[in-house]
Formats: structure tokens, C-alpha cells, sequence
């Protein structure tokens, strides 16, 4: 058999580092822009505020604007740091969960599609290593209708609940737990007996009715000992590992919708992202007669500058044509509150402003915007539906109003169970499950009957 060299066509996506920094300014909440557009006004003299000597006195104005005077370019070269010392601090700085499991992705022998993939899921993990949507909602927004299918994104869930720490891009407590305990060998009889009791005696468990347990699965004493030792020492918010000191993150609304009387107003919250400007006498500097390294510190000063404006200008921009759409069709929950939202699809928002639907799941995660109602963060604008009997949608989270609603006037001596809730909400034509009334009570930070009861 002869050897033969054969010609092969192969599309590969490669991000610059200009894209790069686009997805990474859009991803960052109010407070981390601010502190970027800080930082790089700090660092890059080509960068300015837009202001003016009006908070100064007429004498001081040379001494506001002695910023841009030649003969600091000098002074500016020398306060440069090391490219080694701007690593360790952005690894310093940055070190948290989502970047720890982005690292172990970029170095496994993965398709980039996969690698898409994990970037796009990491992206709905929060501080204790949780997704704030589950799998299937993750897909109806970002790759309904697309080449991608469910299974392909649940694949890499998959790889990534095994990355460490084991347990991330879980659901919940409850399925981390179990992903935790998969990965412990060799098996044992004691494990298996575990996964069954997190599988169908969660809460059972978590209430300590051992009675309830032992009734389906036999079990003795010094077994239930185990049981509770081995559960209790796995990690119960596997991204707390990484993220050791949690900071206290202030909401901050990007965006704020408020009613003047009778029109709506739509305004970006400027204190968050000031504008900024290049420095002209900078730019003038370049063609002057000044030494070629100045000129070409300068040049590449200005590169940056031009791209940095750009991106901050295409992430508020972009941002405020989403709080517009989400507006739009959300008309009802603004005049009347949480009870009337209705379903809506992040594609849907995407499509009507025109761009991917990623770029809408990056801007709508940790961007807050301020309503009649409260602040709420923009992901909270997008759920899942069910249909009545009546063929009517109704958004998932309309339906957990409800039931917070329903709870917090219920009887506190007798509590209503989650079947009680269920039938609650079917004389208000809204047909769910009793496993999804408790999942959406956990996810609303709501105990359950038993411990909700006071004397």
C-alpha cells in the first residue's frame, strides 16, 4: 500500500485577542467594568475622562489637565510593569471557580465546538460552583433550532461535573452530591445505598426522617452512621474550594426603568461606565519628534485605547437594545409586576436586536436593571413556560410568584405541604408536578412544611 499526502480543508476558530476582550468586557458585571475602565485609565495615557475645569477654580486648571503635558511620557514609561508581574496579578485577581474550570478546559484534547460548549455553560455557574439554569433551559435559550443538540451539551456538563473541584455545573446540592459520590472508588455497597437515598430521599434526609428511609430500603444503625459521615463530608458547595473568601458583591442596576408621569424612560447608569475619550495631545505627540521606542509605546498605547472604547461602547449600547426588547415584551410585568411576566427566549431577544444568542446570555448574567418592582437581574426576564388547559403559556417564573405568594400567607402553625400547593395551583389552571413545586420552593429559599412551622 502506497503513501499518499492528501490536501485537507479543515475550519478552525481562533479568537484574537481583541475578541478576546470583547467577550470578557461583556460577561463583566457593573462594578468589574468600572474598575476595568479605572484600570485602564490608570495605565493608558492615551485614555481620558470626559470632563472639564468646571469643579476647579480658573488657577487650577493647568495643574487638572498637567496630565497631558509631553514631558510626563517619561514618567509614564517608567511606572510600566512586567509582563510577568500584570500575569500573576490578573491570576491573583481573578482566581475564582469560573476561572478555574476554564483553565482545565482550554488544556484537554477537546473539539473547539466543545470547548464553545464549556465556555458557554461555565459562564451560568455562580460562586458555590451551581448552575443558576439548568441544562435543558441553557439550550431552549442559546441552541434551540440550531446544529447543536441537547445531548451535545449535556456531554460536556458531563466533563465538566468532573473537572476539579468534582460537583460543579450542578443543578443543585442534591445532584452534586451525587456526582461527587460517582467519582469515589472503589464502589461499595454503603455508596450505592447513598446515591439511592440522594436519588429518592433527598429531603427526606436533609429533615432527618430516617424512619421514612428505612421503610424502602433496609438499613440498620451503624449504616445510617456511615451514610451520614460519608454524605456530610463531601463538599455541599464545591466552588466555595476555589473561591476561599468570598467577596460581598453590591447590585449595582446597569439599567434603570422608571415611569415619568406617562411615558416609560430607558436610561443606562452612567455612574458605572463614565464616558472616556483619546487623549489628543497624546496622539499629536506620535508625529512630533520624539524617540522611535516613545512613538511606538505611544502607537500601540493608542491601538489599545481605540479597541477598549469600541468594545465598553458596543457592550452599553448592546445592553440597552436588550432592556429595550425585554421591555417590549415585558410590558405587563412592568405596569403590574412579577404575577404578569410572561415566557420569553433569549433567541427571541437576539434576533429581534440582531445578534447571537450567546452574546444575549453574557450581557443578561450579573447585569442588574432597576424596575418599579425592585431590582431584578436581566436573566430573570427569560424562563421556561408550561401550558394549561386552557392552551395558555405561563412562565415558570410567574408560577414560582405564585407560590412564594402562597406561602408567605399560609397558616405558620400549619404549613402547606407541596401536594397542597399543587392543588392551590390547579384551581388557578396551572397543572405541575409535586417535584417541581419543591423544586421551584428550594430554588425560592423555602424550607419544607416540616421546618416551616412555627408554634
Amino acid at each position: 500500500m502506497k503513501a499518499r499526502l492528501i490536501a485537507k480543508q479543515v475550519s478552525k476558530l481562533s479568537l484574537s485577542p481583541q475578541l478576546q476582550s470583547a467577550i470578557k468586557l461583556l460577561q463583566m458585571s457593573a462594578i468589574e467594568i468600572n474598575n476595568e475602565i479605572q484600570k485602564i485609565f490608570e495605565n493608558n495615557p492615551l485614555i481620558e475622562k470626559e470632563d472639564s475645569c468646571e469643579d476647579f477654580e480658573y488657577n487650577e486648571c493647568e495643574n487638572h489637565y498637567s496630565h497631558y503635558q509631553a514631558n510626563l511620557l517619561t514618567g509614564i514609561r517608567k511606572q510600566s510593569i512586567s509582563t510577568s508581574e500584570i500575569i500573576e496579578k490578573v491570576t491573583a485577581d481573578e482566581a475564582n471557580i469560573k476561572q478555574h474550570l476554564m483553565w482545565q478546559i482550554h488544556l484537554l484534547n477537546i473539539s473547539d465546538k466543545d470547548k464553545k460548549l464549556a465556555e458557554l455553560i461555565i459562564d451560568y455557574i455562580n460562586d458555590d460552583g451551581f448552575l443558576i439554569k439548568n441544562i435543558e433551559t441553557i439550550f431552549d435559550d442559546v441552541y434551540l433550532n440550531s446544529e447543536t443538540s441537547i445531548d451535545e451539551l449535556i456531554a460536556v456538563q458531563h466533563l465538566i461535573q468532573n473537572l476539579d473541584p468534582v460537583g460543579t455545573c450542578c443543578i443543585g446540592i442534591q445532584e452534586s452530591l451525587l456526582v461527587q459520590l460517582q467519582n469515589i472508588s472503589p464502589k461499595t455497597e454503603i455508596i450505592s445505598k447513598c446515591q439511592i437515598i440522594l436519588k429518592d430521599f433527598f429531603e427526606e434526609f436533609v429533615a432527618n426522617e430516617f424512619n421514612v428511609i428505612k421503610k424502602n430500603i433496609q438499613l440498620n444503625d451503624s449504616e445510617i452512621a456511615e451514610i451520614k459521615k460519608l454524605i456530610k463530608s463531601q463538599n455541599a458547595r464545591p466552588g466555595s474550594k476555589i473561591s476561599t473568601t468570598r467577596e460581598i458583591n453590591y447590585i449595582v442596576p446597569d439599567v434603570k426603568i422608571s415611569k415619568k408621569e406617562t411615558e416609560w424612560e430607558i436610561k443606562a447608569n452612567h455612574l458605572i461606565s463614565p464616558n472616556i475619550s483619546i487623549n489628543e495631545e497624546y496622539v499629536k505627540l506620535i508625529e512630533s519628534n520624539i524617540k522611535n521606542e516613545d512613538s511606538e509605546f505611544l502607537k500601540e498605547n493608542l491601538r489599545e485605547a481605540k479597541s477598549f472604547i469600541k468594545n465598553i461602547k458596543y457592550r452599553n449600547d448592546t445592553l440597552l437594545n436588550i432592556s429595550q426588547c425585554i421591555f417590549n415584551k415585558q410590558l405587563e410585568f412592568f405596569k403590574e409586576g412579577s404575577l404578569k411576566i410572561v415566557p420569553l427566549k433569549l433567541n427571541e431577544v437576539a434576533k429581534e436586536i440582531g445578534v447571537h444568542e450567546s452574546t444575549v446570555s453574557r450581557l443578561t448574567s450579573g447585569k442588574y436593571i432597576e424596575t418599579p418592582y425592585g431590582v431584578f437581574e436581566l436573566k430573570y426576564f427569560f424562563s421556561r413556560y408550561i401550558t394549561n388547559d386552557s392552551g395558555e403559556n405561563i412562565s415558570s417564573s410567574s408560577i414560582k410568584e405564585k407560590i412564594k405568594m402562597i406561602i408567605k400567607s399560609e397558616n405558620k402553625a400549619k404549613p402547606l405541604s407541596d401536594e397542597k400547593i399543587v392543588n392551590l395551583l390547579k384551581k388557578e389552571n396551572i397543572n405541575i408536578a409535586r417535584r417541581t413545586v419543591s423544586k421551584y420552593r428550594i430554588a425560592l429559599n423555602y424550607e419544607s412544611s416540616s421546618k416551616r412551622k412555627t408554634k
